[in-house]
């Protein structure tokens, strides 16, 4: 794949550099905020080699790429740049449209999910260390006693424990606040300070010049420090206009954590905690749904992924694990819809008689069972329906047998055969995992190869 032509396909056909307002990307996805999609030329995009589709969601232009992504991501974001320095017209220099209710509320669903997109491969990491210690001890190699495992679980624990800092700089980032602004914001909040005060007595208060200030364990917790940076980027653009320039340097980011710090402390930090406890709630209730919750959400992921909102799950499976330590819904249920997609695909590629569409199906089929499903969603199932429909059957009926088994996940990686071993712990393990994909794969291929497809349609 030639990563440059596609990317400076890509920049003409969205309406060049001066429509786009931001530029990211997830697993598979190159995201693009654009001034105004109308002039972007799908059709175009749609068929343009290296690309698998596209999609709009969440206020953002979805194109689509797969496995390249990073590669596609790294050439189209050095393209980007280097046209905004070439003095073309800047994406901020043009007046933006009127959003409405749903233009801010799908802007405040793209910036909450951009705040933990880019965690994701340190999150997954972090998490894959877990894994291999959980092996280690299940071999006997290690006892959980020993310092090698306490040290090496610290190390995979890091990321959670000082999320907010790390969610303080995507944050900033994200709304164009100094990036140290908001990862000091962050650290005030897992500061040791704030527990010490609790004392003997265990207090659930302390005092900031006479306002209460609720002692609460925010390690682990983003949205505090998310809803605070967004106040720091209008506080501190006002602290810039009154510094002087001569005390800038030290006078502006005085200010601004004085204002902010306090606010967060006392209003934001106990109020984003309660958003936090609802967020608990929800996963206590999907919870106890049980093999319900597994098998709906199953049927309901590959939607959320045609939409390009699966990403939408990611705050509530991060603090499903930080609070609880595993995942018993949201994991499972993707697991199965993955595996799932590539079933479905692979009954196409056993019944079709076309070459081409057995060539295709069979390596989407690889793809999907090993958690990359756009090629099999978009090149296969979705393109002949009927497959469609029975990969979402399949997720449904395979993903309530997976809730039977209780199969659990107990560290936050992209759930595929390789990372099976994630769901090795206290009530599930390898073999459990190994059977709820081995149904999934074995139900929806035997629904999709039983239900057929017209072969005719879209060749």
């Amino acid at each position: 794949m030639d990563y440059k032509k596609l990317s400076q396909d890509i920049l003409a056909n969205v309406g060049g550099e001066s429509n786009i307002e931001s530029v990211t990307h997830c697993v598979t996805r190159l995201r693009l905020k654009l001034k105004d999609e109308s002039n972007a030329n799908t059709d175009v995009i749609e068929n343009l080699d290296g690309v698998i589709g596209v999609a709009k969601a969440s206020g953002q232009y979805q194109i689509i790429i797969g496995k390249e992504i990073e590669n596609v991501y790294r050439a189209f974001s050095e393209l980007f740049e280097h046209s905004k320095l070439q003095g073309e017209v800047e994406a901020d220099q043009l007046p933006e449209k009127p959003k409405g209710i749903k233009g801010y509320l799908n802007n405040a669903l793209d910036v909450f999910i951009s705040c933990f997109t880019p965690l994701i491969p340190v999150i997954a990491g972090s998490g894959m260390i877990k894994v291999l210690l959980s092996l280690l001890v299940t071999f006997k190699v290690l006892d959980s006693n020993d310092s090698t495992y306490q040290l090496l679980n610290m190390i995979g624990d890091g990321v959670y424990y000082f999320l907010p800092i790390l969610v303080g700089y995507t944050a900033a980032k994200r709304m164009n606040v100094d990036i140290f602004i908001g990862m000091v914001l962050g650290a005030i909040l897992v500061h040791p300070t704030l527990l010490k005060l609790a004392g003997d007595n265990s207090a659930t208060y302390t005092s900031l010049a006479g306002l209460p200030v609720k002692i609460v364990d925010y390690s682990a917790q983003a949205l505090p420090v998310i809803l605070t940076v967004w106040l720091a980027k209008y506080v501190d653009t006002f602290t810039n206009k009154i510094s002087p320039n001569i005390v800038k340097i030290f006078l502006r980011p005085m200010l601004t954590l004085l204002i902010t710090a306090p606010i967060m402390l006392v209003i934001i930090a106990p109020l984003g905690s309660v958003l936090g406890d609802y967020f608990q709630v929800f996963s206590n209730l999907m919870n106890q749904w049980g093999w319900i919750a597994v098998g709906l959400n199953a049927a309901l992921f590959p939607l959320l992924v045609l939409t390009g909102m699966h990403n939408a799950l990611i705050p509530l499976i991060i603090t499903m694990f930080a609070s609880q330590g595993f995942d018993a819904v949201l994991i499972p249920s993707g697991l199965i819809a993955n595996i799932a997609e590539g079933a479905a695909a692979a009954a196409v590629a056993v019944r079709a008689k076309n070459k081409r569409t057995k060539s295709l199906a069979a390596s989407a089929t690889v793809s999907a069972l090993v958690g990359i499903t756009e090629p099999a969603l978009y090149g296969v199932n979705l393109r002949f329906k009927r497959p469609f429909y029975a990969m979402l059957l399949g997720s449904l009926v395979s993903g309530c047998l997976a809730g039977l088994l209780h199969l659990t996940a107990y560290s936050f990686v992209s759930p595929s055969l390789l990372s099976l071993p994630i769901f090795i712990g206290k009530n599930s393990n390898i073999v459990t995992a190994i059977i709820s994909a081995a149904l999934a794969f074995a139900v929806t291929f035997a629904i999709t190869y039983v239900m057929g497809f017209n072969e005719e349609q879209n060749t």
